[in-house]
């Protein structure tokens, strides 16, 4: 087929052909570019809900923190109290079981007579104890039971009388010893 058309038209054409085109170019373009901004829109919207919501959630959270915190505080101070408490406790002296340990260390024909305990009694202060006994080898028995056990040391006689007695046991003994801490726990 032979185009007779001129050349001026042809051009036209041809350029009309390009308008198009690129014309359609700039539309797909332009809806493209529109969906981006529609998505950076929508991804904003959500990150800012998004945000809100977690700001909600830590003044809900900071309020339930505020709830606790005396109860914290308490704690803090019932933690502190205690260990105290336990280093009170640590220096307590049971003078009950201190009074048991002499007790079994006492040989038949013996009798405790008097002896004194305090604080110092157990920082290596020596402890005068008194006691009767029937014979007086009742009495180096006596001395030889406190002088093995583990919880006296230092254990010496002051004095042995055969006339300081009470009725039944004759002999007065008076001795000193120094009690371990040991023997108050």
């Amino acid at each position: 087929m032979i185009n007779l058309m001129p050349d001026d038209a042809k051009k036209e054409i041809h350029s009309a052909r390009l308008n198009v085109i690129l014309s359609r170019y700039i539309i797909v373009i332009l809806f493209a570019f529109g969906f981006l901004v529609l998505l950076l829109a929508g991804s904003y919207v959500v990150l800012t809900q998004t945000k809100q919501t977690a700001q909600r959630l830590i003044d809900a959270n900071g309020t339930k923190a505020d709830v606790y915190s005396s109860t914290k505080a308490q704690v803090e101070a019932l933690s502190s109290s205690l260990s105290q408490t336990k280093t009170i406790l640590d220096q307590e002296v049971l003078y009950s079981n201190v009074l048991m340990h002499i007790a079994q260390q006492m040989p038949a024909g013996t009798v405790l007579s008097g002896i004194t305990l305090n604080a110092a009694s157990f920082t290596g202060t020596p402890v005068t104890l008194k006691a009767y006994a029937k014979t007086t080898d009742d009495a180096v028995a006596l001395r030889q039971k406190f002088q093995s056990s583990p919880i006296f040391t230092n254990v010496n006689f002051d004095s042995v009388s055969d006339s300081a007695g009470i009725k039944d046991y004759p002999i007065g003994v008076s001795m000193t010893l120094t009690v371990t801490k040991a023997a108050a726990q």
